[in-house]
């Protein structure tokens, strides 16, 4: 026989994975999970309220991203803040934002660019309340919605992939950078897309991650030598 057809519209359901997903990805970004602090299991499942399943599911999947490390019958821990990561993620970021600056912008439809101005908005939010996990979220959000109107599902998922060390360094760090700096440079990326001028908004972000990059290396990064012989800290 055929399936019954209920009448009242859908409810969007989420599996507990990727609730306890977002929970942990979340307070990993955010500082509630500290670098190198040990995750165990009946801790977790006394925070999350869940079983131990979805969180071993969960824990794998960060795993997978590079934010936590797993070392069977010895320790499930937040992966530690790797400098080596963090510049190359920065590094690779900022080249991929600008192609996408540089090709989508002067095709964008008026949706797109009413998204990218929410996320300039969030940022600006955050900036304003010294509230670096969301400045890092609205940072991310206003990027991607750059790139998902490109539909270029590689550069996509490429992006994506890169996105949790760009993320850490702009929750870890007290400094990065100039804070009220980023909405102002999102601002005129924002202004250039409106006028569908790629050209413009790719200098703007070569422009943006080049500060940004100079910075980093300029005030945290310690010498190749040294990096070398620990990458880690």
């Amino acid at each position: 026989m055929p399936l019954p057809v209920n009448d009242t519209a859908p409810v969007e359901r989420r599996l507990l994975r990727d609730v306890v997903y977002s929970r942990l990805y979340d307070g990993i970004l955010d500082g509630t999970l500290e670098p190198g602090e040990t995750l165990l299991d009946e801790k977790l499942t006394a925070w999350l309220g869940v079983s131990r399943t979805p969180i071993r599911e969960a824990l794998m999947k960060l795993a997978d991203i590079g934010l936590v490390e797993m070392a069977p019958n010895r320790y499930t821990r937040v992966a530690p803040i790797d400098l080596k990561a963090i510049d190359e993620a920065i590094y690779t970021t900022g080249l991929l934002h600008e192609h996408a600056a540089r090709t989508i912008v002067p095709t964008l439809d008026n949706a797109a660019v009413t998204r990218m101005d929410k996320a300039h908005k969030e940022a600006r939010k955050a900036a304003k309340a010294r509230d670096l996990p969301a400045l890092g979220r609205a940072f991310n959000d206003f990027f991607f919605e750059l790139e998902r109107a490109g539909q270029n599902d590689v550069l996509i998922s490429v992006s994506e992939g890169l996105s949790p060390q760009l993320l850490r360094y702009i929750s870890v760090w007290h400094t990065p950078f100039g804070i009220d700096d980023v909405p102002a440079a999102l601002a005129g990326i924002l202004a250039a897309a409106k006028d569908r001028d790629g050209a413009q908004a790719s200098a703007l972000v070569r422009e943006l991650y080049a500060g940004t990059l100079k910075q980093f290396l300029d005030d945290y990064r310690r010498r190749d030598s040294d990096i070398a012989q620990s990458p880690v800290f």
